[in-house]
């Protein structure tokens, strides 16, 4: 009996930085059947700081040049590597990409394309990027949204038919994001075994809310003196903030960390989870705390309401509510008990409906259902 032939998949991606999309995407082709598929990832030099991750993992990768902030030749490019590899199914993820691999496609033997959409940003929304994108999108099988709130603003924001869509949550590798807990940082931050942590990861950019945290930790630590708030994550906002904190007296509560490549460590010392964003797609971030166990409390914003259940696995609070975060902030500080409670079943939420093995599986069912039927499908 002859061998199945693989599934040859293009990951076609605006750049290779250190965002979350781009981390996703990594996460998601190293744990992709190889039996099944052969990937090749494209990224259209905008940052390639994850290709030797790539190189590691044995995955094709190529960087294809982008001459000035519009290239057209780049969709020729694109199509002779479609060609070339003889590419079945291409996704795409980021905006660049998304343009780039759909009038790409048009133009090439492949059967499907697949647009990847991961956040429901308002700076998105500007006239020439919104014609352009749904002008693309014309040609794209499938827009693939992380949360059924980022589905609905692609639709009524981006304009997009609601039979383009399909929803594919992200998942967490729960063998990595556990429930055991590890005290092993915290001698090095300075931090007693018994204090209080409240941690947050998240870059330092205004969509997060960091500064409502910090109006928010004024109460909070005159009532927890011993109180440590942990900020993860590196961005534009850091003087700001940091000067933010010392004019409020809070030098002692807050511990900026910048970058870290171990979050799953530091999530396993935090005692408490905070996301006071703005504006979200589908913060994964929540799901790594709710998988190591960690009571989460964050803005009842887009596929945040998805993940938090209030007063079951976390509390929602509204977005730029200082007065909300320290009411239940401060809930879960007075009781080990209910954060215990929330932790668990914010594990089991995870363990259910948001699993890496569930993610994956539903992205290659889906890449072998449109490479079997081609591109005509709904």
């Amino acid at each position: 009996m002859p061998e199945k032939k693989k599934i040859n998949v293009l990951q076609l991606v605006e750049g290779m930085n250190w965002g979350g999309a781009e981390t996703k995407l990594l996460e998601l082709i190293s744990h992709m059947d190889r039996d099944r598929f052969h990937t090749t990832v494209c990224s259209l030099g905008i940052g390639d700081r994850l290709q030797d991750k790539f190189n590691r993992l044995g995955i094709p990768f190529v960087s294809l040049e982008r001459r000035g902030r519009i290239d057209l030749k780049l969709i020729l490019d694109v199509s002779n590597l479609i060609r070339r590899e003889k590419i079945d199914v291409v996704m795409t993820t980021l905006f660049y990409a998304d343009i780039v691999g759909a009038l790409a496609s048009a133009i090439s033997p492949n059967k499907a394309v697949f647009s990847w959409e991961t956040i429901s940003a308002p700076e998105w929304l500007l006239t020439h990027r919104l014609w352009a994108y749904r002008f693309a999108m014309h040609f794209c099988s499938k827009v693939i949204s992380v949360s059924h709130a980022t589905a609905r603003w692609l639709v009524e924001e981006r304009g997009l038919p609601e039979n383009k869509i399909t929803v594919i949550p992200y998942g967490v590798n729960l063998e990595i994001f556990n429930h055991s807990r590890n005290g092993r940082l915290r001698p090095e931050l300075g931090i007693p075994p018994d204090v209080p942590v409240v941690g947050v990861v998240a870059r330092l950019h205004p969509q997060k809310g960091h500064e409502y945290l910090i109006k928010a930790a004024r109460v909070l630590a005159d009532k927890f003196k011993d109180l440590k708030i942990v900020l993860v994550g590196d961005g534009e906002l850091r003087a700001e903030l940091e000067q933010a904190v010392v004019e409020a007296g809070l030098s002692e509560t807050f511990i900026f960390l910048g970058f870290r490549s171990d979050v799953r460590d530091l999530l396993s010392m935090f005692d408490i989870f905070v996301l006071p964003s703005l504006y979200e797609g589908l913060p994964n971030v929540i799901l790594e705390a709710m998988a190591t166990n960690l009571p989460v409390v964050a803005t009842s914003v887009d596929g945040t309401v998805e993940l938090v259940d209030d007063g079951e696995t976390g509390y929602l609070v509204p977005p730029r509510d200082p007065g909300a975060l320290v009411a239940k902030i401060g809930n879960l500080l007075e009781s080990a008990d209910l954060r215990r409670q929330f932790g668990r079943a914010g594990r089991k939420k995870v363990e259910e409906q948001y699993s890496l093995e569930l993610q994956v599986e539903n992205f290659q069912n889906l890449y072998e259902q449109y490479s079997i039927h081609g591109a005509t499908m709904n």
